[in-house]
């Protein structure tokens, strides 16, 4: 939140003494600024200073308070870390938690300290933001009375429920209203989302606890219409429709916001070209399409849908870069001399005709060997397939950590159910792509650095200390070390994860390095990125589905036509809008993807997979399933059970052979049981 100098003049007084003062007495400290209540009534909205008892404010740490979002526990408790400077952990027992929901910003005042882990027990004082005004769940009726018992595990149940004038039936999925009250909730009956057991309704369910967005405004999609035909002029735009560009995508994609393209330098060495669609010629500054795609920040993809940034008349039309179409674009140009070094590069707007559209597993083929048929693109190809080794080598030696990918993508059947998953594609006509985006993100970084435009910086920081030290011993368990003291080198991490390649441990290793680093973000301040091990980078290429990107291009328009950009908003206000509705969006695919897998073993009972112990616990092992990414428990008692199915050693990273015994997507349970190997049942 950016604050009024007013503000900022009375939070440093009260920072600067530590002192307990009432208006009267900042009246008489600050005579020079001016409306000092209306600067204290912003510092208590924004959670900077609080109450401290006879009319008198003082800051949170002066009061032993601390303000931060709550991440709430399925059995009421919580924690929560507070912001920056300096990170605390403060958990909540549930009979402290103040009427908190999960994801909320709230007051907490620190209470005694935590021994030996370190941190505080809390109690929240206030909430200063909620996070949703909807919920969804499961309707049920008692006598006269109903209630909503909600889909979110991390929301107790058993919620007074007000039907309203809806027609509701005993155990449908519905979408509800909060009213919230000092220290409790509840919600009035919106409407019917579906039966529990469909597919689309689980995914809507996700939508309305999440808050995600829904069809574009009328007048949205009016100013799309009238942009697509008529984008905004640009006087300096160079013409690159001669050079060959081409696209490369997943074969199911339907928006094209990269293309690339490659010559041959003569002294050597290679200049690489990417373009990518200029959405900022059809959203500029503050107009309807830049305004809605800041409130959603982000596309989001969920298992049976995109809920797109732009309406789909830009993003699947005039802003993709469909073949043998003209499109706007802005395109960086980056010379390589033949050991990858970047000699040199250029930035600009531009227009360029694309020759080809091709998908991955064509220019996985191409890059394997195998003719494409046309001989000029053969020949693109080599020339790709050889900077790309360069610099993938460029970047192993500049210790960026390699994590490679481990997601999944639901399949659904004909009826609409999902019926089964398929891992996401890490080849290198993947890690090709990846290594141009990241090159050109980086040049525009410098770039924009070197020009101080107003634009927001992907950062990434070290990991914290204590982090390095936890993943360290988690490590240890699965037979794996990390080099190194405090914070590991990036190039560490990758080998851990490059020694759990190809076994069944691969998955946990890789999911326990990244819970190790700090999350990235975006800033307007350019403080590095670790993961990449680059001093400059930034989000530019995928201004269709990433605002970040967006502003970027805008930035770049305005510099080229001279005009000084005037925003609604702060730089640090979009930063922090950008990266909470980006972790927003990560939310939602995460769980829709976990329901879509429990769905779909709804209906495998019996069968046998393969999985590893993700962890062990008194009452049983936590499993991790290699195929479906989901995550189940097998009790101790069935472990006695069946202890002829059960192998000698079931540590952490041991691999088993599980049967599915129950499946509930609402209750978020997966039950297994041990089961014999392939080899055993033949």
């Amino acid at each position: 939140m950016s604050l009024s100098s007013n503000a900022r003049e009375v939070l440093h007084l009260l920072a600067s003494t530590g002192e307990r003062l009432n208006i009267q007495a900042i009246n008489s400290r600050l005579p020079e600024v001016q409306d000092r209540t209306g600067a204290v009534e912003i510092l208590l909205k924004a959670g900077l200073i609080w109450h401290a008892g006879k009319g008198r404010y003082a800051t949170l740490n002066t009061l032993g308070m601390e303000t931060g979002t709550i991440r709430m526990h399925s059995d009421g408790s919580a924690i929560m870390f507070s912001q920056e400077p300096e990170s605390i952990r403060i958990v909540i027992e549930k009979n402290e938690c103040g009427g908190a929901l999960d994801r909320d910003v709230a007051v907490v005042r620190l209470l005694e300290p935590i021994l030996h882990t370190g941190g505080y027990h809390g109690r929240v004082v206030d909430i200063l933001k909620r996070a949703r005004t909807k919920i969804a769940g499961i309707a049920r009726q008692q006598g006269d009375n109903w209630f909503l018992d909600p889909l979110d595990p991390k929301i107790k149940g058993h919620i007074p429920l007000d039907p309203g004038d809806n027609d509701l039936r005993q155990g449908d999925l519905i979408g509800c209203d909060i009213e919230y009250g000092k220290s409790s909730i509840k919600v009035r009956a919106l409407s019917s989302i579906g039966r529990p057991d469909s597919p689309g309704a689980l995914i809507d369910s996700v939508c309305t606890d999440m808050g995600l967005p829904d069809d574009f405004p009328k007048e949205v999609l009016r100013e799309s219409d009238t942009v697509c035909i008529a984008p905004v002029p640009h006087s300096s735009r160079k013409d690159l429709r001669d050079l060959y560009t081409l696209t490369i995508d997943p074969v199911d994609a339907r928006d094209f916001d990269d293309a690339i393209s490659i010559e041959v330098l003569p002294e050597g060495g290679y200049q690489l070209g990417v373009h990518i669609a200029d959405v900022s010629a059809y959203a500029p500054i503050n107009s309807l399409v830049d305004n809605e795609a800041m409130k959603r920040g982000t596309s989001v993809y969920l298992p049976d849908r995109v809920i797109p940034m732009i309406p789909e008349i830009l993003s699947n039309s005039a802003c993709s870069l469909q073949p043998d179409q003209d499109r706007l674009t802005k395109t960086v140009l980056i010379k390589y001399d033949s050991k990858g070094k970047r000699t040199d590069f250029s930035v600009f707007s531009s227009q360029i005709r694309s020759r080809k559209r091709l998908n991955y597993t064509e220019a996985f083929a191409i890059l394997s060997g195998e003719s494409s048929g046309d001989t000029e693109l053969d020949e693109i190809f080599n020339h790709f397939a050889s900077l790309n080794k360069i610099l993938d080598t460029v970047r192993e030696k500049r210790g960026a950590v390699d994590l490679g990918a481990s997601d999944f993508r639901a399949e659904f059947s004909g009826e609409g159910f999902p019926c089964g998953f398929k891992r996401v594609s890490d080849d290198v006509s993947h890690r090709m792509i990846e290594n141009f985006m990241v090159e050109a993100n980086s040049a525009v970084a410098e770039f924009c650095r070197w020009l101080e435009l107003d634009i927001l910086y992907r950062v990434h920081g070290d990991p914290a200390p204590e982090a390095s030290e936890k993943l360290r011993r988690t490590l240890s368990i699965y037979g794996f070390k990390v080099a190194g003291q405090l914070s590991p080198r990036a190039s560490s991490l990758s080998k851990a994860v490059k020694e759990a390649e190809g076994t069944p441990l691969y998955p946990i290793v890789r999911d326990a390095v990244l819970r190790s680093m700090q999350k990235a973000v975006y800033s307007p301040e350019n403080s590095g990125h670790y993961g990449l091990a680059l001093r400059d980078y930034m989000h530019f290429t995928s201004p269709i589905r990433r605002y970040p990107d967006l502003i970027v291009h805008q930035a770049i328009t305005c510099y080229e036509e001279g005009i000084l950009p005037i925003r609604s908003e702060s730089m640090v206000s979009f930063a922090d809008s950008c990266s909470l509705l980006e972790r927003r969006a990560a939310a939602a695919e995460r769980t829709t993807t976990e329901l879509m897998a429990l769905l779909f073993l709804s209906r495998e009972t019996g069968k046998i997979f393969k999985g590893v112990v993700r962890d062990r616990t008194d009452f049983g092992l936590f499993i991790r399933l290699l195929d479906v990414p989901v995550e189940g428990l097998l009790h101790s008692s069935a472990l006695k059970k069946y202890r002829q199915f059960v192998p000698a050693d079931l540590r952490p990273g041991a691999g088993i052979y599980v049967a599915v015994e129950s499946a509930d997507p609402i209750e978020r349970k997966l039950s297994l049981l041990p089961a014999p190997s392939p080899e055993e049942t033949e």
